[in-house]
């Protein structure tokens, strides 16, 4: 693949949380690459209240910063490594599962094309996979 360098993120956050977390058919990790638009149809039939978006979001912050994006914030038109736009996206996951759809952006160093992460995007891998399994383990095991 061509991939921008820090746009790799989506990819290895969602190995590194796969592997973070306990097998438990509640819940799957779904890798959806350059296209993640390709894979709706088997987040779909597993029918998530939940779905996690993981990816590298440019909001000017220092490279490697994790945060939650406000879907409100995404305009239509934004620019974005994918072929379909991500507001599009949530959107239509949301509306089609039906389910609640939350964008975990990482600030990039640098979307240049390149092999692999930056450095500060690499460092953020473990350890927001750490967090965002400890989260999915504790809802889990909260009652509903």
């Amino acid at each position: 693949m061509d991939w921008k360098s820090d746009d790799r993120l989506g990819p290895a956050l969602a190995r590194a949380l796969a592997a973070a977390l306990p097998a438990d058919p509640r819940q799957r990790v779904v890798s959806g690459g350059e296209a993640p638009e390709n894979f709706t149809g088997a987040v779909r039939a597993f029918a998530p209240s939940h779905v996690l978006l993981l990816d590298a979001v440019d909001q000017g912050l220092a490279p490697g910063t994790a945060f939650i994006v406000d879907e409100n914030a995404i305009t239509m038109g934004d620019m974005t490594s994918h072929r379909l736009p991500l507001k599009l996206l949530m959107h239509f996951l949301a509306v089609s599962i039906p389910c609640r759809v939350i964008l975990v952006g990482v600030q990039p160093r640098t979307l240049l094309p390149g092999r692999r992460l930056s450095a500060p995007v690499r460092r953020t891998v473990a350890p927001l996979a750490g967090f965002l399994a400890q989260a999915i383990r504790q809802a889990l095991t909260e009652p509903e």
